[in-house]
């Protein structure tokens, strides 16, 4: 059983999720939020391997939290001079929220429907290890039942 956890949000990093893969369920545990950082529930899934039929990774740029980020970064370096701390804060609030316009998206198709588990980009290495991790569980779950293989390894 391969756990993978990682974080669903660039400012609030303590915001956590997790999916375990074995070798018959894909389970996620990922955190419902308001607002993008006020805890609402978790959402949980128990996904069979046979009801998978792939995963993709990709990565998406959303314009406009990056342009909303960028705004509030400017008007946070433009009133610095006024107030240091209300500045600092609208600085770090417009880099969260342009940073979150970059996001890794992992993608699982379960029975024919996606499931988007939707990352900040610095957690790509996790998603693509997941992404790995999914592609091995499927092979070795299609392995198990393919005759062919089964006497072929039995013969050597």
């Amino acid at each position: 059983m391969k756990e993978i956890e990682f974080s669903t949000s660039l400012l609030f990093f303590w915001i956590k999720g997790k999916v375990e893969v074995d070798n018959r369920f894909v389970k996620t545990n990922l955190s419902n939020t308001l607002l993008g950082f006020i805890p609402a529930g978790k959402d949980q899934q128990n996904v069979p391997l046979k009801n998978i039929s792939g995963a993709m990774l990709s990565t998406k740029y959303y314009i406009k939290p990056i342009i909303l980020g960028l705004f509030i970064f400017f008007i946070g370096l433009g009133s610095l001079g006024n107030s240091f701390i209300f500045g600092l804060l609208l600085l770090i609030l417009g880099i969260g929220i342009a940073g979150n316009g970059l996001q890794t998206i992992l993608k699982i198709e379960k029975s024919g429907t996606p499931y988007l588990i939707m990352v900040p980009f610095f957690e790509k290495q996790k998603m693509q290890l997941l992404n790995n991790t999914i592609h091995d569980a499927l092979a070795e779950d299609t392995d198990k039942t393919d005759l062919n293989l089964y006497f072929d390894r039995k013969s050597q």
